[in-house]
């Protein structure tokens, strides 16, 4: 399918999605909106327009650092949608979201339908070592979330990251990374936290949609969207469906108090979970990306 064609069908399944979406007004009276929950007070969290500019001139410093090898190096298109800034890790969600774009399963779908990413090209060894490094210079670290990562300092990818953010950044990113995914995973163990998913899956088993966890029904969309994709009309029944069934989660989830729940076992689990030096870390990671941030905008 072409891009104008992928186009006409983006609005198409949006104006579904909206029609779809006003079915059911807000009510009056549930009480303050859900919180935004997301570990380390959100500080990995980025919005869209900072997420290009922090890439967009960190591609250009590998450029830049591959012309001094003497190598040749395009810098790439950034094809993420807003959504993978603003999807928060819980699964949690405002009913305005909820209304807006459901779980952006389909919508993220179209996007990146609409929006290919480029095709790789071959490239000889002396390329590739030039952008990623060399076994002689090879660093290994294993991340707070147990995780084990390795990289070249030498490649004008860590390069470059160095040149934008800091002399650490290279470690500092992916320990917080660990650190958040740390979090995410002992709340999501924690007794009082499972408590409140059960009340939140009654509510939905109420309204219709029955799902015990969060991640439920972002999967059913999934498994559908598999044979919907290749049929129009079954696309825009699933946008449809996605819609309702979003809705209604996030209403469930404002009704039973999942967000507020989410954030008391946060504070729980980070208390007992992060030492000094994570903090520390957390904080390194803030300050180097404010001042990636300054530069990237300057």
């Amino acid at each position: 399918m072409n891009t104008a064609t992928a186009r006409r069908t983006l609005l198409a399944v949006l104006l579904v999605l909206t029609a779809a979406g006003c079915s059911r007004q807000e009510q009056p009276g549930r009480g303050p909106a859900a919180l935004d929950v997301r570990p380390l007070s959100g500080v990995t969290a980025s919005s869209h327009a900072d997420a290009v500019r922090l890439y967009d001139r960190e591609e250009r410093a590998v450029a830049a650092c591959m012309g001094a090898r003497g190598q040749t190096y395009t810098p790439q298109p950034r094809t993420a949608s807003a959504r993978g800034e603003e999807t928060n890790p819980y699964g949690l969600l405002t009913v305005k979201k909820a209304t807006q774009d459901g779980y952006g399963i389909v919508g993220e779908y179209l996007y990146r339908r609409a929006t290919p990413v480029p095709a790789a090209e071959p490239h000889r060894a002396a390329w590739q070592r030039a952008l990623t490094g060399t076994p002689a210079h090879r660093v290994s670290l294993r991340l707070p979330d147990g995780v084990s990562l390795a990289y070249s300092t030498d490649g004008c990818v860590a390069r470059a990251r160095t040149e934008l953010y800091g002399a650490d950044w290279n470690t500092v990113e992916p320990l917080t990374a660990g650190l958040v995914n740390r979090v995410l995973g002992a709340v999501e163990k924690d007794s009082k936290y499972l408590s409140a998913v059960g009340r939140w899956s009654s509510c939905m088993t109420k309204a219709g949609h029955p799902a015990k966890d969060l991640q439920a029904p972002r999967q059913a969309v999934d498994s559908r969207l598999r044979t919907a994709a290749s049929d129009e009309k079954a696309l825009r029944a699933l946008g449809s469906d996605e819609i309702r069934t979003a809705r209604a989660d996030a209403l469930c989830q404002l009704e039973t108090g999942l967000s507020e729940a989410v954030r008391d076992v946060q504070q729980a689990v980070e208390k007992r979970l992060l030492t000094a030096a994570d903090r520390k870390t957390v904080a390194s990671y803030v300050t180097d990306r404010r001042r990636a941030l300054a530069t990237a905008t300057a």
